[in-house]
């Protein structure tokens, strides 16, 4: 029996079911899970190094604040970033650094009172700006118990920002200088005064050059607009500082016009380029912007206009920040802008910006003696550029002077050269002249019932075209307008007129 017993013993101690095989095994578990969370320990050991290595070599500033704001920890970068001791500044609360100016501001400070996560632009007591965002971390009251923050200086970034910004400016302007010399070649750019009236344009242009103000330029199309305000600019100190940038704003479409005059950022819009692009204005800076056909400024960009020229400021389609700018703006239109002003179609606030200094070109068939110069200068000039010698008969000079030139002197200057190029002979006869320069036929006369002096049939006729201007006009400005001459011209012919009625 005692053997059986002892026997039975063995057998379970074989098996394993023994009190003492129980044992042994809990034991070898404990010490497995034990080793488990031995290794682990050392994972998280290791991690914790890599993370607090990571925080205390990362280029950017970290800090941790409490939900006091008061800073709880700082790694080494933030002294650079901040440009302050960590050990001057540990343990203080954010508000008391901003109101003692170590910093403008804080994202912390904008966490605890939002209870969202910010970022923010910092300017600091070193004259860095920082990039801070702050995130904030909720204890289990939904109160914010810490802010994690990030500081990244970005001075050296903005200021690669401004010198690339800088070169785009410089890369559009020698474009536009490159563009404006290849258009003078092709087409010359003469001023040509000899007219008592012209002369006193170009006297009144040199006077305002002197004066930095807006200046309004008005006269048909065709008169030299753009050559009077380019005048004004090399007369002016901004000849030396600046470039002469001409834009026209009827000539580009509404939808791109914006981005033209104000530049733009990059992805602002389907086909911006991709590092964003400098407008007219930044381009104009410290020189002179020249917005040809003003009139044709769509009302939602009059008022942009407007507040670039009141404030000094232009912000790029796309962006945030305002560009401070200096450039001297002239515009130009042959509309009647007064008209526009009462029809809702120009801001009436923007005219009077404008017109601080009103500018009028009188058209060529106003100023009849010059257009044998005129006609000499364009003929000499395209004699020159084609390698040519031809000359114009005294009929074709008396015919072309006698002309109405509705296009006024570009009008002039294109038949100039259609009638050189076109020519195969050196001397110019009324043959090669377009018909609407013809002496009229013997039919055409046939309705004139007496002959008279041709000054006395020109006047006669100017008397009823003027009348029949003032029967459809409601004021004297809108007849003038209508005729193609200005107001003192109109108001000079009625006084010759009521003079030669008395006499």
């Amino acid at each position: 029996m005692k053997k059986k017993i002892l026997g039975t013993k063995f057998a379970n101690q074989k098996r394993g079911t023994g009190k003492d095989s129980v044992t042994d095994t809990g034991a070898m578990e404990k010490m497995k899970k034990t080793d488990k969370l031995e290794q682990k320990i050392r994972e998280l050991e290791e991690r914790n190094n890599d993370l607090l290595a990571m925080i205390e070599n990362s280029y950017d500033a970290m800090a941790i604040a409490d939900g006091e704001s008061r800073l709880l920890l700082l790694n080494p970068a933030f002294e650079r970033v901040m440009g302050i001791k960590n050990a001057d500044i540990i343990g203080r609360k954010i508000e008391e650094l901003v109101k003692e100016g170590i910093s403008d501001t804080g994202a912390t400070l904008k966490v605890l009172e939002t209870g969202k996560p910010q970022t923010v632009l910092i300017n600091t007591i070193a004259g860095r700006q920082v990039l801070s965002t702050g995130i904030p971390v909720f204890d289990k009251h939904g109160k914010i118990s810490k802010v994690y923050c990030n500081l990244r200086d970005i001075t050296e970034l903005n200021h690669l920002k401004e010198k690339h910004e800088q070169s785009q400016k410089l890369v559009s302007k020698y474009l536009l200088e490159l563009h404006e010399a290849r258009r003078l070649q092709k087409t010359p750019s003469a001023f040509v005064a000899h007219s008592a009236r012209m002369k006193q344009v170009v006297e009144t242009a040199y006077r305002i050059a002197r004066i930095d103000t807006t200046v309004l330029i008005l006269g048909e199309s065709g008169v030299g607009k753009d050559l009077v305000a380019r005048l004004i600019h090399e007369a002016s100190p901004r000849m030396e500082t600046g470039t002469f940038v001409k834009i026209n704003c009827g000539a580009i479409p509404a939808d791109l016009l914006e981005s033209e005059l104000f530049g733009h950022e990059a992805g602002a819009f389907t086909g911006a380029r991709k590092d964003g692009k400098a407008g007219y204005f930044e381009i104009a800076d410290k020189g002179t912007l020249f917005l040809d056909e003003i009139g044709d400024l769509p009302l939602r960009l009059q008022v942009k206009l407007l507040s670039v020229i009141q404030d000094q400021e232009v912000t790029r389609v796309g962006g945030t920040k305002p560009k401070k700018v200096d450039a001297r703006i002239i515009a130009a239109t042959n509309r009647d802008v007064e008209k526009m002003v009462k029809t809702g179609n120009f801001r009436e606030d923007l005219y009077y910006r404008l017109n601080v200094v009103p500018f009028y070109i009188p058209a060529l068939r106003e100023r009849r003696e010059e257009i044998p110069f005129l006609i000499r200068h364009y003929l000499n000039e395209f004699n020159s550029r084609y390698n040519l010698k031809v000359k114009l008969t005294q009929e074709v000079v008396e015919r072309l002077t006698a002309y109405a030139w509705p296009g006024n002197v570009r009008e002039l200057a294109n038949l100039v050269e259609q009638l050189l190029v076109l020519a195969n002979e050196e001397l110019v006869t009324v043959e090669h002249l377009p018909k609407r320069f013809s002496a009229p036929e013997p039919n055409d006369l046939a309705e004139i019932q007496e002959l008279r002096p041709l000054d006395e049939s020109v006047r006669e006729f100017e008397i009823k075209l003027i009348r029949t201007a003032l029967d459809q006009s409601k004021s004297n400005e809108e007849a003038a307008h209508k005729l193609g001459i200005s107001l003192s011209t109109l108001a000079r012919r009625l006084r010759q007129f009521r003079s030669d009625s008395h006499s």
